[in-house]
Parts: structure tokens; C-alpha cells; sequence
């Protein structure tokens, strides 16, 4: 890493609830573990967009179409019914959808909190 590419974010979004993931080693690591968005840093010559698609299949196995971009490292795409029925989730990952009152009480990463604090409307 150059020192210059920072991870970015993507705010995934379903009928007004934004995915979180949250990984853990064991089911009493929670304060090791915030909820977070899924992210990821662009590979050399690779769109910020393409990025974020590789990151979220990756993570969860499905292909997202339309990611847009929100402001610096900070991505968007609302999934649909068929991305949300072929979600997998790792071993020892959590991901789940939660409302905007929910996420305010969620344990979040500091990132995830700020983006989301940010850009609450596209929820």
C-alpha cells in the first residue's frame, strides 16, 4: 500500500435498511468486532467501482449493478430481491440488515459510523 489508496466503503441498502457485516472469532468477541460496511482498497489500475463490486462478491457472493459514488472513498448500491435470496455468508461473519434507529444502537466502526452519520438519506 502506496500510503496514498485508503480504503473505501460501500453503503449496501434494501427497502430502507442499510447491510451491515460483522466478523467475529467466537460469539463473545463483540467488542473486538464492530458492525461495519463492507470495504476494501482498489487494486492497482481498477475503478474505485469495480472495487467495490470485487469487494461485495467477495464477501457475500453476489454481483452488484449500479454502484454510484457518494463523496471521497464512500460507494452506494441498493441490492434487489434476487441479491438478497443469494447472499452467503462466511464462516464466523454476521451480516444482517438493520433500520436507521437500529444502526444508532449497533457497536460500529468508527469509518461506518461516520459514513453512515454523513449520508443517513440514502437509507
Amino acid at each position: 500500500m502506496d500510503g496514498k489508496t485508503q480504503p473505501s466503503l460501500i453503503l449496501l441498502t434494501y427497502k430502507n435498511k442499510v447491510l451491515l457485516m460483522h466478523k467475529s472469532d467466537n460469539s463473545i468477541d463483540k467488542e473486538k468486532h464492530p458492525w461495519c460496511l463492507i470495504g476494501g482498497i482498489k487494486e492497482e489500475k481498477e475503478s474505485f467501482e469495480n472495487a467495490m463490486t470485487r469487494r461485495v462478491e467477495k464477501e457475500m457472493g453476489i454481483k452488484v449493478d449500479k454502484v454510484e459514488y457518494v463523496s471521497e472513498s464512500c460507494y452506494h448500491a441498493r441490492l434487489t430481491d434476487d441479491n438478497v435470496n443469494k447472499i452467503q455468508r462466511a464462516e464466523n461473519q454476521l451480516l444482517d440488515f438493520f433500520t436507521l434507529g437500529e444502526v444508532k444502537k449497533l457497536f460500529l466502526s468508527s469509518t461506518t459510523a461516520q459514513f453512515i452519520s454523513k449520508h443517513s438519506a440514502l437509507i
